[in-house]
């Protein structure tokens, strides 16, 4: 709440206009003493030197008081010449004077206080309540019969002696809180205020209303000191005193002026000092109802010093109202009827009772009237009622009976001579609690809290400000020193880069970095762009100037470089161009630039968007060459000059060129706005390029070439060709204009413009038709996915086609008829707009036709062809290979209805399942080339790996021999391997002389490894040497024994029941059979000494032992084969082995090295 008030004082502040012009007087000073120095004309600071600030700010300030206290000095000086300011100036020294007599008392009274209670007492913490009322209400007396001690000193101690009405205002301090005592004229003070006509100001009168303005100024006074003094600002309630028998025997006009009056007095309050408080409202002489005496001495002496009344809440309710006043009641009636056998005399017990009737009449009463009071106090004032007491502070009076009263009233009987009761007891009752029980402390917990809020609040707005000031004066020393290095790093970047450099020698590189680098510098002070200058000086935002000159460097590099790229290429395409089309727009585009009433910063960038292969090789990128482009254009004075050959060479080849093509050349360039002007047909086909690839023809193209459009294109026609016309008048420089022709002439130019128009509309649509084509995705997941859109009936592709048909069918009556509407021939239209439908027949027909279903359908099966293959596995792998390398050869197969229902549909979208179809195939190709992979690796090189490869022969260091069966179930003809040929790629290998060959069909799909192709031909090889047609051995061959070393006299050579003897003679034959080898054959070589003492014997056992004899020899297919024993030359046998030498020879090459490949295919 104390931060809400400080707000509302600010701003209270700043209502008046000399507040506003001196807080603003003083902040214009403060920015001038600061930020004066920096200003300078001609590079000359005026304002440097201190002198010259303080005598502008002497002459501002002069010129300033002058205006605001010009107008207050001559009012002052026509008030001294007028008789009722002097009348009122002395009401106003009259009240100063008699208040200041109050404040003196006031001091008094603090001082008193001050040396009672010393530091008993904290006085800024001490409660004050303003005790007002009408006159005679009793308002001393409830101060001074209060029971509770007020230092007084001797001078003001006739209060406590003698309580007469107040005549000013007392204060009185006590331990538990102040009251200030106000004079009961201040309290109903418009009552001296009688004016005889509704317009009457107090003013007007001074005279007669002397009083009235006289009170009312003290009360001014009275409020003003309330405001300025600490303690007694410290408003903490406020309590109406009202005379009991006044209010009982008042009239309604009586309750009217005392609302009107309390709540006049606490409006004054509120709104002088800033608060609210509590309001009690106490009825004083409770004495003065007869029988009050007799009732409360049935109480014990103590009651006296309690408190008779109830508390209300600050929204409480005319129901809760009545309801507590009948809770109080109750309750006094109840203790009468507890007391009953104390008191013993009749009259005294009618009397309690009569009392208590009374007072329940009172209470009625109280409630309306509080009721009333509290709703008309609502409207006004934000302080509330909160409770309602009853007091008698001193009995002196005779008591009255009112209820007899009102009877006699009521019936005009004379009322009985009223009794003097011994009730003058001149005690205080329910005085004392009231004030230090309820008054004193209902604020004090909230006055302390709110103490320490506003401590607190004083406390954070310190610190806020501190640390505003010290974060706002660290930003601004910050904010110069980094501006001032942002300065010097700019400036010396540039210096940097252009040290020892000569612009004319840079390359076009190097060009755009020098223009980038200026531009990065100037885009550190935005001002020197925006030519905004507002606060500049504020904002310590001037360093920007010191860039002006780079400004224009930047405008001139800028400017030679679009000389040096733009211009050349947009020279070389009028000097070499063909094409009308672009000729036109490069031609228009370039004579804009010499002339700004055509120049289009927009459209040229377009342009420039458009033929941006001419611009790539500068090697700038897009966006940046463009933002280049558009600085230059826009800046004021551009210094190129225009190739007067290259626009006649243009001129000329576009002279030929029929006037309706270069009016809708130029019409369809400048339809370009913006990138609304554009139509992305993406939008309107979602997904678009998951079933198409990514070409330039579906890439955003002007909107007109849309049905949608259309309308809009041709109903602006006429005034598009009048504007055209202007500028095709002033780029041909023919002077020429469309008022120069006949009306029929134009129309037949617009016919042109249209028919042109058709034409590029129906070629745009056509060549998004063209480049329709299916992705060519790189996995199965990814084709599948695609063969999965398109095989629902909504799919982008049929979207696009539905979309074509859309902008193409022009043959819409309520189309041709708006047509018709704008001037149109009928006729001519008919023809141009059917001829544009018809090349579009097909598509239409598309429509009318459920063959897009068809296809869909188509897609279905392919889908599920493919994705059945590739992964439910519903066919053997065997099946599915030989689908694939056998092709398709069913006519109902998918792939076949799908290419044969594809021919049906327009040529673009046959293509384009056409390929889709191929795609799909490519995928089972995909497929049946890895299960082939599986298949060679499962059944024919795990075989080989694990039970050919480790054993002899083929591993020449095995000690342990593969079996001559288990070589016959691979190598021969029913074998492993040439079952897995026959089985799967019969169809795709070639036997030939030089080995295996792909056949030309397969060879792009199915890639065979080298290493595969030349070991199949080694497998090949060996099976045809060693097996005949029924997988037996045939390999013979005869071992003609021929030499032996001298040493031995002679060999003798055996296997199974096969030997032979050699000796030095005749030379002998072994006829050798592979057949005949088994596990136990031994195929033995013993050679004896000619003494017989040595023997050397050579064995080579099992089924290979006819292979081990030549590898162990040095066997040769021509000529002698030595076989030499323990490793000695001159021990040796010496034969011959014929015939199928040359087979042998080869059969102990191969099978060494035979290997086969981990992977078939690569």
């Amino acid at each position: 709440m104390a931060f809400i008030d400080y707000l509302r004082r600010f701003f209270v502040f700043f209502r008046f206009k000399h507040s506003t012009i001196l807080v603003a007087s003083i902040a214009l000073s403060i920015l001038f003493w600061l930020y004066a120095p920096l200003i300078a004309f001609n590079d000359v600071y005026s304002f440097a030197s201190i002198s010259s600030r303080v005598t502008i700010l002497i002459a501002f300030w002069a010129v300033i008081l002058f205006f605001v206290l010009i107008k207050p000095l001559m009012h002052y000086l026509a008030s001294q010449k007028d008789e009722k300011n002097n009348k009122l100036k002395e009401i106003k020294k009259e009240s100063m004077d008699s208040f200041g007599k109050a404040k003196r008392n006031f001091m008094l009274s603090l001082k008193d206080a001050k040396t009672t209670w010393k530091k008993d007492i904290n006085f800024k913490k001490l409660p004050l309540i303003m005790i007002m009322g009408n006159e005679g209400a009793g308002k001393s007396a409830f101060i001074n019969y209060s029971n509770i001690e007020f230092p007084l000193s001797d001078s003001l101690d006739t209060y406590k002696k003698i309580h007469k009405s107040t005549t000013n205002f007392n204060l009185y301090i006590s331990k538990f809180g102040a009251l200030l005592d106000t004079e009961g004229i201040h309290f109903a003070q418009e009552s001296l205020y009688q004016p005889t006509a509704t317009e009457e100001l107090p003013e007007d009168d001074v005279d007669k209303n002397r009083d009235y303005l006289l009170k009312k100024s003290i009360w001014s006074e009275f409020l003003h000191f309330l405001k300025r003094n600490d303690f007694n600002a410290r408003l903490s309630g406020a309590v109406l005193i009202i005379d009991t028998k006044k209010f009982l025997e008042g009239t309604q006009e009586y309750f009217d002026e005392l609302i009107r009056y309390m709540i006049k007095r606490v409006n004054d309050c509120e709104k002088h000092l800033n608060i609210k408080f509590p309001i009690y409202i106490v009825f004083s002489k409770l004495d003065l109802i007869d029988g009050m005496g007799d009732y409360f001495r049935l109480f014990n002496e103590d009651v006296a010093n309690k408190a008779l009344g109830i508390n209300l809440d600050s929204n409480f309710s005319k129901q809760s109202l009545e309801t507590e006043l009948k809770s109080l009641s109750e309750s006094l009636f109840k203790h009468l009827m507890s007391k009953n056998s104390i008191s013993h005399l009749l009259e005294d017990k009618k009397r309690s009772y009569l009392f208590l009737k009374q007072l329940d009449n009172f209470f009625a009463l109280v409630k309306d009237f509080v009721i009333k009071l509290s709703s008309q106090n609502t409207l006004k004032n934000s302080s509330t009622i909160n409770g309602i007491y009853f007091v008698s502070a001193y009995q002196e009076n005779i008591p009255i009976n009112y209820l007899t009263n009102t009877i006699c009233d009521r019936y005009n009987i004379k009322k009985p001579l009223l009794r003097a009761v011994n009730n003058y007891s001149k005690q205080s009752y329910f005085v004392k609690s009231f004030l230090k029980e309820i008054a004193f402390k209902a604020n004090l917990n909230k006055f302390g809290a709110q103490n320490r809020f506003t401590k607190f609040v004083n406390f954070v707005l310190v610190a806020i400000l501190c640390a505003g000031v010290y974060l706002g004066s660290s930003f601004i020393l910050d904010t110069k020193n980094i501006k001032e290095q942002n300065a010097i790093n700019n400036a010396n970047k540039i210096s940097s880069y252009l040290d020892g450099k000569k612009y004319k020698d840079l390359s076009p590189t190097q060009k755009i970095e020098l223009l980038n680098l200026l531009k990065q510098s100037l885009n550190d002070y935005p001002r020197i762009f925006s030519g905004d200058t507002k606060f500049e000086y504020i904002t310590l935002d001037t360093s920007y100037k010191g860039f002006t000159p780079v400004k224009a460097l930047y405008y001139d590099l800028n400017a030679d470089f679009f000389k040096n790229t733009v211009l050349t290429e947009m020279e070389n395409i009028l000097k070499n161009e063909i094409d009308p089309d672009k000729l036109i727009k490069a031609f228009y585009m370039y004579d804009s630039l010499f002339d700004k009433d055509y120049t289009n910063v927009d459209l040229f960038k377009i342009w420039i968007s458009t033929n941006w292969d001419k611009f790539e090789k500068y090697g700038v990128a897009k966006d940046e060459f463009l933002a280049h482009i558009e600085a230059i254009l826009k800046a004021e004075n551009l210094n190129i000059t225009a190739d007067t050959v290259a626009q006649s060479i243009a001129n000329t080849r576009l002279s030929p060129v029929q006037r309706a093509q270069r009016l809708y050349y130029i019409l369809e360039f400048i339809s370009f706005k913006d990138d609304k002007s554009f139509y992305d047909i993406k939008k309107d086909v979602e997904n678009l390029y998951t079933v198409v690839q990514e070409k330039e023809a579906f890439k955003p193209f002007n909107k007109i070439y849309t049905k949608e459009n259309l309308r809009d294109f041709l109903s602006k026609l006429s005034s598009n060709i009048d504007q055209t016309a202007g500028i095709e008048s002033w780029l041909m420089e023919t002077n020429s204009s469309l008022k120069d022709i006949s009306s029929n002439d134009k129309k037949e130019l617009s016919i042109a413009v249209i028919e042109l128009y058709l034409q590029n509309y129906a070629d745009k649509w056509s060549q998004i038709l063209r480049e329709i084509e299916p992705n060519e995705f790189s996995t199965k997941k990814e084709v599948i996915e695609e063969l999965d859109i398109l095989s629902k009936r909504e799919n982008p592709l049929n979207s696009l086609i539905k979309l074509t048909n859309q902008n193409t069918n022009l043959n819409d009556e309520n189309l041709l008829k708006y047509i018709y509407s704008l001037g149109f021939a009928s006729s001519e239209i008919k023809r141009v707009f059917s001829d544009f439908s018809a090349k579009f027949t097909n598509y239409h027909a598309l429509n009318s036709n459920d063959l897009l279903d068809i296809i869909s359908n188509d897609v279905t099966s392919v889908y599920k062809k493919v994705s059945d293959y590739n992964f439910e596995m519903l066919q053997s792998n065997d099946d599915k290979i030989v689908y694939a390398i056998n092709g398709i050869k069913n006519e109902n197969d998918p792939f076949v209805v799908l290419n044969n229902d594809a021919k049906k549909l327009p040529d673009d979208l046959n293509e384009y399942y056409q390929k889709l179809s191929t795609l799909a195939w490519k995928q089972v190709e995909n497929g049946a080339s890895a299960l082939l992979s599986t298949a060679y690796r499962d059944d024919v090189f795990d075989d080989f790996e694990s039970l050919i490869k480790p054993f002899y022969p083929f591993n020449e260091q095995s000690p342990k021999a593969v079996s001559i069966e288990e070589f016959k179930r691979f190598f021969g003809k029913n074998g492993t391997w040439n079952s897995f040929y026959d089985r799967y790629l019969k169809q795709i290998l070639s036997k030939t002389a030089d080995g295996y060959k792909i056949r030309p069909k397969y060879a792009k799909e199915l890639r065979f490894s080298r290493d595969f192709l030349k070991n199949i031909a080694y497998i090949d090889r060996i099976s045809n040497l060693m097996l005949d047609s029924n997988d037996e051995l045939k390999l013979n061959y005869n071992l003609k024994a021929v030499d032996l070393s001298a040493n031995f006299s002679h060999i003798n050579i055996s296997y199974s029941n096969n030997s032979l003897t050699y000796d030095h003679t005749i030379a002998s034959n072994l006829i050798v059979s592979s057949k005949n080898f088994d596990i136990s054959t031994q195929f033995k070589f013993n050679a004896v000494s000619s003494t017989g003492s040595e023997r050397k014997e050579l064995s080579f056992d099992g089924e290979w032992g006819w292979y081990k004899i030549l590898k162990a020899s040095n066997f040769s297919s021509v000529g002698v084969s030595t076989l030499n024993f323990d490793g000695r030359r001159d021990s040796y046998f010496g034969f011959e082995v014929t015939p199928n030498g040359g087979e042998l020879l080869e059969l102990m090459d191969i099978i060494p090295t035979i290997n086969l490949p981990k992977k078939m295919l690569y």
